[in-house]
């Protein structure tokens, strides 16, 4: 996922819709240092492979690659590294995924999430979805939806320009902005949580812990995909959180 390209400015849509279009298959990368590898096993025959190991720090590419899905999402949980790299690099290569259709399923779902989250947090507001009739639910469904798309670009938005200031500090190797956006997306898999939010009663504490989960996962995966310090990365989620708090704040105040 690392190419050699300079950055500049900040028109984010164009750049990832012109990555997004890229036939070009990433590099897999080592879990554990980073460092780009070519194939993480070798196939001697069907079920007969063989793991290989990184030419910097002489450990197992990619032990994940015989785990169990179970044994990777746990290590996701657990905020390991490791598992954040085998699922931004490893994974989609060796399953083949097409990178546009993930990021357009991911954000739809996520966005659909997010809009659930505002009408658990909105009930009996103003800003919550009316059930009266149908023009009502349609009218305040779709305001909420703006207002959650409008949250997203901004957090998002504000991440693509941190991002770029940490690629300025190290020009020789940068990282596409649809892979950035990739990894922000899969590693908010906390918000799936608001499915059984919308079932069983939950206490509203509970959505503001599935945020805090959110941003520290959203945190490591910025780390992870930029090779960057632990406070470059943590500074730049909470600039994201920070701005989109204030256009949310400035658009309640103009209501």
């Amino acid at each position: 996922m690392y190419i050699l390209r300079g950055v500049s400015g900040f028109s984010f849509l164009p750049l990832l819709k012109m990555q997004m279009h890229e036939e070009k298959k990433s590099p897999m990368c080592c879990v554990h240092c980073g460092t780009p590898v070519n194939e993480v096993y070798v196939q001697y025959s069907p079920g007969n492979i063989r793991l290989t190991k990184c030419i910097l720090c002489k450990c197992v590419a990619d032990e994940y690659v015989e785990c169990e899905m179970m044994i990777i999402v746990i290590d996701l949980i657990l905020h390991k590294p490791e598992a954040y790299r085998h699922l931004f690099f490893n994974y989609p290569n060796l399953n083949k995924l097409d990178l546009k259709d993930l990021i357009w399923k991911a954000s739809m779902m996520f966005l659909i999430l997010d809009s659930c989250k505002q009408s658990i947090l909105g009930a009996g507001k103003v800003n919550s979805v009316k059930w009266e009739s149908l023009s009502a639910f349609m009218f305040t469904a779709g305001m909420v939806l703006a207002l959650v798309a409008l949250r997203s670009v901004v957090y998002l938005s504000t991440i693509f320009m941190a991002s770029c200031f940490a690629m300025r500090r190290s020009p020789y190797v940068n990282v596409r902005m649809a892979d950035i956006l990739l990894a922000l997306l899969l590693s908010s898999y906390f918000k799936l949580f608001t499915f059984a939010m919308m079932i069983w009663d939950f206490s509203p504490i509970m959505i503001y812990m599935i945020d805090m989960f959110v941003l520290s996962s959203n945190a490591l995966a910025f780390k992870v995909m930029l090779n960057t310090t632990t406070p470059t990365a943590v500074a730049s989620i909470a600039a994201g959180t920070v701005v989109t708090f204030l256009v949310d704040s400035l658009i309640q105040f103009c209501r």
